[in-house]
Parts: structure tokens; sequence; C-alpha cells
């Protein structure tokens, strides 16, 4: 068919015409992302959250379909869970990483949340912990011209321009001072989280806040919330040199007297998203070739993390609330510190989420604890009400403990995990999402806080304790609660007597909480003491360094 010249060229116009459009909008659009920064911001934005978006509707398909089949058994249903939730946690994976900031901060949240989420979740994101995506060097050197008004030249005589680590929200290089000839640690913040921050958070915001709009009881807009609260403060490396010099002063008496393996790096210098620091060579605490290599007990220093969080919560109340593997180093110690009874030194890293606990909520959450390591249900169920707001006791002894109830019941806390337990806590908690997301949603954002360092602690804790005695933890954390406990009591009796005077309730009252405190110390200690003893057996013929009874005593 055949048209005539007349009619050609409407044609050809009408079909130039598209072709044209498409072609100068996207020269336009080619245009305007080189030269002009807010047309960029605004193409970049949108493809974040395009992304953002596009991957939450693959992963709820995902699960739609999973849902949807007929299964022949239980065990082809676990299978396709299993399959549903590694491929779903894949995809986020990739886009998280992709987008990098604080996506990558929420992957963290989610890797920590193994009181409530698949193990396939909580695994898939670890790799976030200390695995992320360096910032290219040119526009470090740009970041630090801008910031500083001097050339990284100017101010170090080295300057590896490979980051010994990246996390979320910053990356360290190794340099050397050029005034003193000091090898240092240079923190500097990823340039992109200025750019794009903000919009990255309301786009968190908005994903959960539309979760919440269809599903009401799936509720996790306090991530969040969370974030919202949080991230201010930890892209402000001031904010961060702050944190790092008053958990030192606070720890000051014990590291003078050499009664803690605790080193906090000196701080340099610090600026809002350039932080300079003491450079300290170590491994990740989770290494344990590394341990063997220099005759260091992974059990003991277990041990020492604990005393030190729990002098953090149950003595300061001023909690660093990131332990994870990345954020904690290990090193031989000198032979100064041989004394304390301790070869190693723990090395903590990245200041920046701190939380501080006021003395009502750091006593309450020690008397929780006590009533969780002697089983008693009325107390739990008294303090699970004035720590988490809730009354739902079982449920929230479960998320603190990461144990089953009829673990927490028996007071069995001491026993390792078995992996009948881990599997049934881990299908409980998904069959419960909902009841859990409930409980974390009406939860202070505090006590969200400490469950996540609580459940990090106890992470890292199973990997170091090769001994399988895990009650050590529960007793040398015990006694920290029953000291703050009968502190408290003692502290509020006192009052009362100097205030009404001495009655015979009052006198009962007094001796009734110190013989509960006694009894406790006395069974935590005996339990210690045995330990000890079967540990010295055990490492007759150790070249680890033992230390005396009255030395590790003191220590505990």
């Amino acid at each position: 068919m055949t048209f005539p010249p007349s009619q050609k060229r409407p044609l050809a116009r009408r079909l130039l015409k598209p072709l044209s459009i498409t072609a100068s909008t996207a020269l336009i659009g080619t245009v305007l992302y080189y030269n002009h920064e807010p047309s960029r911001h605004f193409m970049c934005a949108i493809e974040r959250c395009g992304r953002a978006g596009l991957v939450g509707v693959r992963v709820a398909i995902n699960y739609k379909l999973m849902l949807s089949k007929t299964y022949k058994d239980s065990e082809e249903e676990a299978r396709a869970k299993s399959n549903c939730h590694t491929t779903s946690a894949n995809l986020v994976l990739k886009a998280l990483q992709k987008s990098g900031g604080i996506y990558i901060k929420l992957g963290q949240h989610v890797s920590a949340m193994v009181y409530i989420l698949p193990p396939e979740w909580t695994s898939t994101m670890a790799v976030l912990q200390d695995k992320c995506p360096p910032t290219p060097y040119q526009e470090i050197e740009e970041l630090f011209q801008n910031d500083m008004g001097t050339s990284l030249d100017d101010l170090f005589s080295e300057f590896d321009p490979v980051p010994i680590g990246v996390a979320s929200l910053a990356q360290v290089h190794r340099a050397r001072l050029r005034s003193t000839g000091e090898e240092v640690a240079v923190k500097m913040q990823h340039p992109f989280l200025d750019e794009f921050c903000k919009i990255d958070m309301d786009t968190v915001s908005f994903i959960l806040s539309t979760i919440k709009r269809v599903f009401p009881e799936f509720g996790f807009e306090w991530l969040s919330e969370e974030m919202n609260e949080s991230l201010p403060q930890e892209l402000n490396f001031v904010f961060e040199a702050s944190n790092a010099n008053k958990v030192r002063e606070n720890f000051k008496e014990l590291i003078e007297t050499k009664k803690t393996a605790l080193i906090i790096p000196k701080i340099v210098w610090a600026h809002r998203r350039i932080l300079c620091m003491e450079f300290i060579r170590g491994q990740r605490i989770d290494n344990l070739a590394y341990m063997e290599e220099h005759s260091i007990d992974s059990n003991r220093v277990s041990i020492e993390l604990t005393r030190i969080f729990s002098e953090m919560i149950y003595n300061h109340g001023f909690v660093h609330c990131d332990p994870h593997p990345g954020n904690v180093l290990i090193r031989p110690a000198k032979k100064s510190r041989f004394g304390t009874g301790l070869n190693f030194e723990i090395v903590l890293l990245d200041h920046g989420l701190y939380r501080t606990l006021d003395d009502q909520l750091r006593t309450d959450y020690a008397h929780l604890w006590t009533s969780l390591i002697r089983g008693n249900e009325e107390d739990i169920k008294k303090y699970s009400l004035r720590v988490g707001g809730t009354s739902a006791h079982k449920l929230f002894a479960s998320v603190m403990t990461g144990r089953s109830w009829d673990t927490v019941n028996t007071q069995d806390l001491s026993t390792e995990r078995s992996q009948t337990e881990l599997e049934k806590m881990t299908e409980g908690a998904f069959e419960l999402l909902i009841d859990i997301a409930g409980l974390l949603a009406n939860m202070p954002r505090i006590v969200l806080l400490l469950l996540k360092t609580n459940d990090l602690l106890r992470s890292v804790d199973e990997v170091l304790r090769t001994d399988q005695d895990y009650s050590m933890t529960y007793v040398v954390m015990g006694r920290y609660c029953a000291k703050a406990v009968w502190d408290d009591i003692r502290s509020t009796l006192l009052d009362k007597i100097r205030h009404y005077g001495l009655s015979i309730k009052l006198a009962k009252e007094l001796i009734s909480a110190w013989y509960e405190f006694e009894s406790l110390e006395i069974m935590l200690w005996l339990y210690q003491t045995k330990s000890l003893w079967m540990d010295r057996i055990k490492h007759f013929k150790s070249p680890t360094i033992l230390p005396s009874d009255q030395t590790y005593q003191q220590h505990l």
C-alpha cells in the first residue's frame, strides 16, 4: 500500500514528534543531572524511592505466592517458608547495599532482631554490620577539603586510601599526623548522606506508615521513629567524641587501677563529619583463631564483656547500644595489665549510639533481670509492666532473654539454648509476629535499644562460649543486678526511716531485702567459685595466665 506524498509528510511528523520529544527530554535530563545539583538530587531521590518501593512489592508477592500454595506435609511447607525468607532477604539486602546510608542502618536493625525474625533474614542482614560499600577515595579527599579547609596532605604525612573498615554511615582510614607523627584512625562520613539522609528517612517512614495503614496490627513504625531520633546524633561526630570521653571518664577509676580490660580510643579532634582518634590494632571479638594464636581464653573474654556492659547499665546508666562484633576489638594485653589476671584488652569502638537510663529505669531493669534469673513470675509481671509497659510478661520475658517461657519459669536460663528450643523460638516468633510487633510498638524507645544491646551481647557470648558454661554470663550480670536492687531498696527504706522513724515494719522490710540480696549473692558466688576451680583444673597445664581467687573475685 502506498501513500500520496501529501499523506507521507504528516505521518512522518506524527512518528518523529514523540521521538524528538523523548530525545529532547533525555538530553535536557542528562544536562540537568550533571550540571544542576537540585535536579540531580531530585532524580536520584526518585530512583532511591522507586527502588525501595519495587523491592517491597516483590517481597510482598513472594510471601503471597508462598502462603497461597497447598503443601503435602509440614516439612515441604517449612522448606517453602525457608526458601521464601532467603529469597526475600537477599532481594532486600541487594537494594539496601545499592542505596547505602540509612538503608544499611535499617538492615543492621533487622539483623539484630533475632527475637522476632527468622534466621534466614537476620543471618542475611548480618553482613551489613561490617561489610558495607566504601566511598571512593577522591570523594573522601573532597569531603576533607570542604569540611577542614585544607588537604589531607597538609595534616597527614601518611594516609592510607584503602579504608580499614566501612560501616553504614562512615569509613575509617589509617593515617599519621604530620605535626606529631602519631598514628591515628580517621573516621570519615559518607558524603552522600548529607544529600540523601532526609529523603531516605522520609521514605522509610512512608513505607512503614503505609504498612501500618494497610495492616493496622503490624506495627513497625517504631523503627523509623527510632532512626529519626538516633541518626541526627550519629551523623554528628562531635556527639560521638563526647560519648567516648564520657564513658572513659565513667570507667576512669577501673582503668587507672587496671581492674578492667576496657580500652576506649583517645579522641584527637572531632568535626561534624570527620573524627580523628588514636589508632589501635586488634581483631574482631568473634575471631576465635586470633585468640587461640595469642593464648586468649574466649570464655574469659565473654565474662569480661558482660562485666563491662553490666557496669555501664547497672552502675553508670550510660549505655553503648551497638556492641556488634564489628564495633568490639580484642588484642593481647601489655605486660603492665597482667596484674588484673587477664592477658587481653577489649577495645570498644563507634560511640555514636548511646542512651542514658534514669535511676528509676536503671533499678527497675535490674529488678526485672533478678526476677528472670530467679524465675519469680510475680516479680516478672510487676517489672515487665514498669520497664516495658506491658502486661504480656511471658512474651516480654522471652523477648528479653531469647529463651522460651518454660525455660525462664524453671529458672534454667544458665543452660545452653538447644537446637530444638531455637527452632521453637524462631517458629513461635514468626507465628506471633503481630503480637510481638504490638509489644514492641508500645514499648519505650530506650527499652527497644536495651533489647537490641542484650541480643547483640547474647549472640557474641554464644560465639565465645567454647566451654558451654553459659551460666557464668548470668552469674556476672546477676551480681551487678543484685547490688543495684539492694542499693535501691536500702536507699528507699533508709529514707523512710529518716522521715518516719524506725518501726518494726520498716525493720522487717530492710532485713528481708538484705536477706534477698545476700541469698542471691551467695548463690551466685558459690556457682562462680565452683566454676573458677573447674576452670583451674581444666587449664592446669595451659599457658594462659590464671588470676588469684581474690583478684578474680574483685574482677567480677
